[in-house]
This record gives C-alpha cells, sequence and structure tokens, in this order.
C-alpha cells in the first residue's frame, strides 16, 4: 500500500486493522451506539471511513469546532444540513422524507434548515431518516468524527435525539469516534445517572499504535510500492523515533519518497512533527488559560512520572505550593484533552511526537 496524506477511505486502503474493521462492521449492524477512541492520528478516522464506506451513511465531522469556545445548535444543524445534502446526492429520495420535517424547505440543489423558532428538531429529522432506511431494508449509519467538540454545545443538548433514536429507532446506528477520551465520555455523560443515554449499551473500539514489527512492515510496504529499497537500519530508527503512529509514519514515507530515504530527514520530520504538535498544544493552553499545563508536560518528560514527582516538580519550578485538588484538576484536563494518560500509577505522554519536545516546548 502506497502512503497516503490524507485519512483513508477504501477497506482495501487500510493496513493491519481486520480485527477492528470486522469489529466495527458488525458493531454498526448489531448496536445502536459504537464509540472509536484512539490516540491523534492513530487512524481512527480511516478505520472509520474504511469500514462505513460500502453503507449508507450521514458524515459529521466536527472537529471545525475544535478553536472554537462554544457551538450552538444552529451552528450544528448547518454541519448537519451538508451532511445531508451530500448523502441525498446519492439518493435524492431522501429529499422527499426529509421535507415533511417542520422547519425543512426543499430546494433544487437539496435542503435548507430554517434557524429561527421553526428550526427542525433533530429527534424529527432522525425519525424522518430512520423511515427511508426502514422502506430500503437498511441500516444508516451516523457518524461524528471528534464528537467530543459537541460538549461546547450552548443551548441544546443533541443526548436525548440520540436516546430516543437508541429506543425507539430501529434503522439507525450511531458512531462517535474521538481522540479527547475523557472529553468524549464526558460529552456522553455514560457515568451520569442523569444522562439520557445513562445506562445504554456502547460497543467501544480502541485503535491502538501499530507494534514495532508492523510499524517496520507498513513503512517497508509504501516504500515498496514507490519501488524504494530501503536499510532496515532507517525502518528501524524511524518506528523507534516515531512509534506506531501511523499518521506520522505515513509523513515520514512520503517525506522520504520526495527528497530521498536517508536518516537525516528522520530528523527533518521529527522537528517538523514537533512544530505541529507543540502548536496544538499551546492552543489548549491558551484555551486553558494556565501555563501550568506546560510545566506538568515537562515534569512527565520522556520518562514518565508520578503525582508525588510532578507535584514536586511543579512546587520546586514554580516556587509556590500545589494543592492536591488543582493537580487534581490539571491532569485531568490533560488526560480528558489526549496528552497524557495514565498507567500502573505513572502518568505518560502517548504521543512520541510530544514526548520528544516536551522539554523545551514553550507556550
Amino acid at each position: 500500500m502506497p502512503f497516503f496524506e490524507r485519512p483513508v477511505e477504501r477497506p482495501e486502503e487500510l493496513f493491519d486493522r481486520e480485527r477492528e474493521f470486522e469489529d466495527l462492521r458488525r458493531s454498526v449492524v448489531s448496536h445502536a451506539i459504537t464509540v472509536v477512541v484512539g490516540v491523534r492520528r492513530v487512524g481512527k478516522t480511516s478505520l472509520v471511513r474504511a469500514s462505513t464506506f460500502d453503507l449508507p451513511r450521514i458524515y459529521l465531522d466536527v472537529r471545525k469546532f475544535e478553536e472554537s469556545r462554544y457551538i450552538t445548535y444552529g451552528m450544528f444543524l448547518e454541519e448537519l444540513r451538508k451532511s445531508l445534502n451530500s448523502f441525498a446526492s446519492l439518493d435524492r429520495k431522501i429529499i422527499d422524507y426529509l421535507k415533511t420535517v417542520r422547519g425543512v424547505r426543499v430546494f433544487e440543489f437539496g435542503v435548507e434548515f430554517s434557524l429561527d423558532r421553526s428550526r427542525p428538531l433533530l429527534t424529527s429529522i432522525l425519525e424522518s431518516l430512520d423511515r427511508w432506511a426502514g422502506d430500503r431494508g437498511k441500516r444508516l449509519v451516523i457518524v461524528v468524527d471528534e464528537a467530543q467538540e459537541l460538549i461546547k454545545m450552548k443551548g441544546y443538548d443533541v443526548l436525548p435525539a440520540i436516546a430516543y433514536a437508541y429506543d425507539n429507532l430501529r434503522n439507525i446506528s450511531f458512531v462517535f469516534a474521538g481522540s479527547k477520551i475523557g472529553l468524549l465520555y464526558r460529552f456522553l455523560r455514560v457515568d451520569d445517572p442523569s444522562s439520557p443515554l445513562y445506562g445504554r449499551y456502547m460497543e467501544r473500539i480502541e485503535v491502538r499504535p501499530l507494534d514495532k514489527e508492523k510499524s517496520i512492515e507498513f513503512l517497508r510496504k509504501g516504500f515498496e510500492e514507490h519501488g524504494i529499497k530501503v536499510e532496515e537500519s532507517f525502518l528501524v530508527e524511524a518506528v523507534e523515533r516515531l512509534d506506531g503512529i501511523i499518521g506520522w509514519l505515513s509523513y515520514l514515507g512520503l517525506k522520504a519518497v520526495g527528497r530521498g530515504v536517508h536518516k537525516a530527514v528522520i530528523e527533518e520530520v521529527v522537528e517538523e512533527a514537533s512544530k505541529i504538535v507543540a502548536n496544538e498544544f499551546c492552543k489548549f493552553v491558551e484555551a486553558m488559560g494556565s501555563k501550568r499545563y506546560v510545566e506538568i508536560v515537562k515534569a512527565i518528560d520522556r520518562e514518565g512520572a508520578t503525582w508525588s514527582q510532578i507535584k514536586r516538580y511543579l512546587e520546586i519550578k514554580l516556587g509556590t505550593k500545589i494543592y492536591d485538588s488543582e493537580l487534581a484538576r490539571l491532569l485531568k484536563n490533560l488526560m480528558n484533552n489526549g496528552f497524557i494518560d495514565k498507567a500502573n500509577d505513572t502518568y505518560f505522554i502517548p504521543d512520541p511526537i510530544l514526548r520528544h519536545t516536551a522539554r523545551d516546548i514553550q507556550c
């Protein structure tokens, strides 16, 4: 398989995701809700797109709201409208079902939604989609990529509509994918007894980084597709630096194909990727309004750190006492946003590029 600069679309373009592919295919026809999780650039979007490629699918990528401080129901409806019109280009008959919904206007090019008091209810839209799918004996998959961003929605809660669909609409299934795993579960409120989705079963599929052997195989096969023979030492060093994050491995492959396969290109990719990751992290720091997040990732660095080690580092570095409640809040926010994780009482940075740049990051 060649290296791709964007998420793949077709099953044959996936690499080493046979089990996850089959699990997701099975889940969307067996369960109302499937949650797909994994760290940034590990290949979640590729898996979801390829696994639902030949299925009736409404695809919403709400990642565009990542830098927004809040989302309105109108903003959400606009993204849903675009996705519905895209789907209608494949089957115009769906327009006949949508036009019965209050607040939906039909035009030659598709549908428009009223955004005033007559705006359509999400439950009504879902009911019309369920009827369309049921009349065709099909299952319609509604994918929400980076769904945790919907936690920012103000003035409207989509969860009651999803719970209604769970209980009553048998021809619709949802796939919620996200890299900010903690925030994704906070959005779904799966552990909150007051949540409309509390007690509902959700199938969980985790997309993990490739292991060392598979990472090397991915690079080797990619270069072979381009007719390039690569020394084993290059592959080993590349995987040691970039781990099994398929997004970074693909980035390296594309760079090396264009610039030449030599070890200097590995360093070049690591440095370029470090700038990208540092920029993403600093946007988070700016949004959260505290530079203490920067010091925490420096405390964790490449080796990982325990709670007490992080607290001691912060107090020495900042010259002030850090209360347990504050540290707990800071660590939880970092975990919710996918920048750190925890195993065996040790906090660590899952992204190899953020690990590389942690000690030098400046925000």
